[in-house]
């Protein structure tokens, strides 16, 4: 992100797709975020021109290309990917603390056993084992 930026870039292309794809109008999205609505229809054109959508000389918008749809979806897909995989490695995340836990637990005993059985030891030398 940059200085001052409440959004990330990923964010940002995510808000911009919602504008191209018509689902939702740079107000609307002003609204929502409490972001100015010039600064989403830049990150609009920004996004347009990453995927190759021509930009309208009056400001309308065109429809999508078939490639930039492509782009759309493909990032989309990675998205979606993205977020599973990172809910994946989340529970794999919460077993593995809860095994160190239980180590630790396992380690805290062992530690007691063994100072146990250090004091009960024979300091002499005529110990018989």
């Amino acid at each position: 992100m940059s200085f001052g930026s409440k959004m990330t870039p990923e964010k940002r292309a995510e808000l911009s797709d919602l504008v191209i794809a018509h689902t939702k109008t740079t107000q609307e999205l002003s609204d929502e975020h409490e972001v100015p609505r010039k600064t989403i229809e830049s990150w609009v054109q920004k996004r347009r021109r990453e995927l190759g959508i021509p930009l309208s000389s009056r400001g309308g918008d065109r429809s999508l290309t078939p490639s930039a749809i492509r782009k759309i979806e493909k990032e989309r897909e990675g998205r979606k990917a993205a977020e599973a995989k990172a809910e994946s490695l989340g529970g794999e995340l919460t077993v593995a603390r809860a095994q160190l836990a239980r180590l630790r637990e396992t380690l805290c005993g062992m530690q007691v056993t063994l100072e146990y059985y250090m004091r009960q030891r024979p300091t002499g030398g005529d110990a018989t084992l």
